[in-house]
């Protein structure tokens, strides 16, 4: 895993790109995520792995916005990635944890040559209020061991501004 220095450096020589980057964001081993300003709710009652679920969109306001329970949310960052030679992996910090929000439910690790903002799957097990912009989330990057001739071309690349819900049912339309 990279430390915070070597982040540093590799967004420095181009071995990896954060915008925006804010250096008060490097810790001594990952880069904190800030909320962007949208979450996603879906509104079908049944989710269905064969088709694209519904969704409505949420604006958090100034003033923060409050989540419930037994609810989940898609949110992205606000900061869009890119490697082609660290192999990119996400996980909630721990003070937004430690009051009951998860921030990840699954997919921790990315996939070099991943471009685009991350999707956070959010839930939490009380209302608890968040903020645009707020430091919700942490990348770490780990040095790839072997050819990295195989780059990351799935569905969600080049994720700029939308949230990005399931494209799982386009591997149903596969068969």
């Amino acid at each position: 895993m990279l430390s915070g220095e070597e982040i540093i450096n590799a967004i420095k020589n181009g071995g990896i790109e954060i915008k925006p980057f804010e250096e008060k964001n490097v810790n001594p081993n990952s880069y904190n995520l800030t909320l962007g300003d949208e979450l996603l709710v879906y509104t079908d009652n049944v989710l269905d792995c064969k088709k694209e679920n519904k969704t409505k969109t949420i604006k958090i306001p100034d003033e923060g916005y409050i989540l419930a329970p037994n609810t989940f949310y898609l949110a992205s960052s606000n900061e869009s990635i890119a490697s082609d030679i660290y192999v990119p992996q996400i996980s909630g910090r721990s003070s937004v944890g430690r009051i009951g929000l998860s921030v990840h439910m699954c997919a921790c690790s990315g996939s070099v040559g991943y471009k685009g903002k991350w999707t956070f799957q959010i839930t939490c097990v009380t209302p608890t209020k968040v903020y645009k912009g707020m430091e919700i989330g942490q990348i770490y990057f780990f040095p790839l061991i072997g050819s990295n001739g195989i780059k990351y071309k799935g569905h969600y690349n080049n994720s700029k501004k939308k949230i990005k819900t399931s494209k799982i049912y386009k591997e149903f339309e596969k068969e």
